[in-house]
């Protein structure tokens, strides 16, 4: 499909809406708080089907954990999500909002598991969440499928401030979206070029002091082959089958890398 009438498809999908509201209120139960929290953060289209989909497949992977679908961004059709996708002032204050939901969750909930999903622009949203964190309240992991946030973007702070780190799920395939649209348009983060979603996050260069290199030792990346049966576009990462296959045995897992769930061409601990 061409990366045109991709886009056009991404726009067309339906923003948040009451029918939405209601069906996050049965997964932010008091009795799925009590055993964790698992937000998922849309890319810049907000609540959709894709989002849906994420929840579908950590659902059917037997988890059973508060999932709210959080919209980060701007409500308004078309040019809200253009500005969702340029407006990294507010994508960052979007993160900061979402560390302050996190935590109150760990203050009325110490010791469950933490995790965010961000897809797209959500995933460098998640990135932004994690920054905000304070040093005694950490989450347990990112993970990141498709993200539309700079493949040289500095994750040391947002790696320290998780226990198991981040798994960054990317695809070279995904060209339209995260190598010419966010070298015209921008990442989440500002920056115009290829995003981590489509070639991983770069390595830390030799030079780098030693808190950035023992940092990037919890940065897991996977990257997507159609030898999945998902496909390589920006959306395969969302389907729920994928999710509950690469994405829900990391989410299971107390320690990093899950044994049990990866994608055949994977790099950890760079």
């Amino acid at each position: 499909m061409r990366p045109a009438v991709m886009f056009m498809l991404l726009l067309s999908l339906p923003l948040g809406t009451g029918c939405f509201r209601s069906a996050n209120a049965r997964y932010e139960t008091v009795d799925r708080e009590n055993h964790g929290l698992i937000i998922i953060l849309p890319g810049i289209e907000g609540v959709s089907p894709l989002n849906k989909d994420i929840r579908g497949g950590l659902v059917a992977a037997g988890l059973y954990r508060s999932m709210p679908i959080y919209s980060w961004g701007n409500p308004l059709p078309v040019a809200g999500m253009l500005l969702n996708q340029m407006d990294f002032i507010g994508n960052h204050r979007a993160g900061k909002r979402i560390a302050n939901k996190i935590v109150k969750y760990q203050d009325k909930y110490p010791g469950r598991p933490v995790y965010i999903i961000g897809h797209s622009g959500g995933g460098g949203v998640a990135v932004f969440a994690a920054e905000n964190m304070p040093e005694d309240h950490k989450i347990d992991g990112l993970i990141l499928l498709s993200a539309s946030i700079s493949s040289s973007y500095d994750l040391t702070k947002a790696l320290e401030h998780t226990r198991n780190g981040i798994l960054n799920i990317y695809s070279k395939g995904d060209v339209g979206f995260l190598v010419l649209g966010t070298t015209l348009a921008g990442n989440v983060d500002g920056t115009r070029g290829p995003a981590a979603g489509a070639l991983g996050f770069d390595k830390p260069k030799y030079s780098a002091n030693e808190r950035k290199i023992m940092a990037y030792h919890r940065l897991y990346q996977m990257e997507l082959t159609d030898s999945d049966g998902e496909g390589l576009s920006h959306t395969s990462t969302t389907r729920s089958g994928f999710v509950a296959r690469n994405v829900a045995p990391w989410v299971l897992s107390e320690t990093w890398p899950a044994m049990d769930g990866g994608l055949s061409n994977s790099s950890y601990g760079q």
